[in-house]
């Protein structure tokens, strides 16, 4: 850079550049090359600047966990006061050659095959044979998820249960809707969701349900007079909201459709019997 341009384009000092150099921009490591020029460190050439670090916090889901993520932030408060323990994200380390596969045939719009093994069929070693249209590689809850079309159907796939992957010649048409339906859901159960479950949340836990949403597509339908809340899971698969439930007893309880609270307090009734 050229100092001396540098003052005629921003109108300002060359004393001021060269302060704001060695006391401002310190994260830049700019050095002086001459009594004209100042040049980057070589060793930081290539590196993230923050437009690259926010589109990857963007990316990852993590934008809003900090007040701002600006210089000012990398110069003062990441330090060892700050830590986050999020979620124990699984290892596909091991999988980065078939990561890379079903991205390229989401970007080619073009099949994927691959054997499938539920957990439930793990004993049996029960493998299924798919041709899918992949849409979304997608992570939720620290576990990897493919998510494609099957017969003109929505399905999702766990992605470290998925074996003998490889790209199918041929292409499929790519529907814009689909992409966004997929995309704007918490759901992972595409086709077979309820429109939605009504659950009341005592008081005493409320607070924990209004600083984010615990359930799934989680809306406020009212505030009762004793503190309780009345939420609403929209659009969602009762086997998402159930284990949620489970986790919070006593203090909530599915109110509709009432059918789903009988099939959990039988479930837990067997459970406490032994059966």
């Amino acid at each position: 850079m050229n100092i001396f341009e540098l003052a005629d384009t921003y109108k300002v000092s060359i004393r001021t550049l060269k302060r704001d150099f060695q006391d401002r921009l310190t994260l830049l490591e700019l050095y002086e090359e001459g009594p004209q020029f100042y040049r980057l460190h070589p060793s930081n050439i290539g590196y993230l600047d923050i437009a690259d670090i926010q589109r990857f916090a963007s990316f990852a889901s993590v934008q809003d966990l900090l007040p701002k993520i600006d210089r000012q932030f990398f110069q003062e408060k990441l330090n060892q006061s700050i830590f986050v323990k999020g979620f124990a994200y699984e290892n596909i380390s091991a999988r980065t050659d078939d990561f890379r596969t079903i991205n390229q045939a989401i970007t080619n719009h073009q099949y994927i095959e691959f054997y499938y093994r539920k957990v439930s069929d793990y004993a049996s070693n029960n493998n299924k044979h798919y041709l899918l249209e992949p849409y979304h590689l997608l992570n939720k809850n620290g576990i990897w998820y493919v998510v494609g079309r099957l017969h003109g159907q929505t399905r999702t796939f766990c992605f470290t249960q998925m074996t003998q992957l490889h790209i199918n010649t041929e292409t499929f048409q790519c529907s814009e809707d689909i992409k966004k339906e997929t995309l704007d859901t918490d759901s992972l159960f595409f086709g077979n969701q309820i429109s939605e479950i009504i659950l009341q949340v005592d008081a005493k836990v409320a607070g924990y349900f209004e600083r984010r949403d615990l359930l799934p597509n989680q809306e406020l339908v009212q505030r009762l007079d004793s503190g309780d809340l009345l939420l609403a899971s929209k659009n969602i698969h009762p086997r998402e909201v159930v284990p949620i439930v489970q986790y919070w007893i006593p203090y909530i309880r599915i109110i509709s459709p009432s059918e789903i609270q009988k099939d959990l307090e039988i479930t837990i009734s067997k459970y406490l019997i032994g059966n």
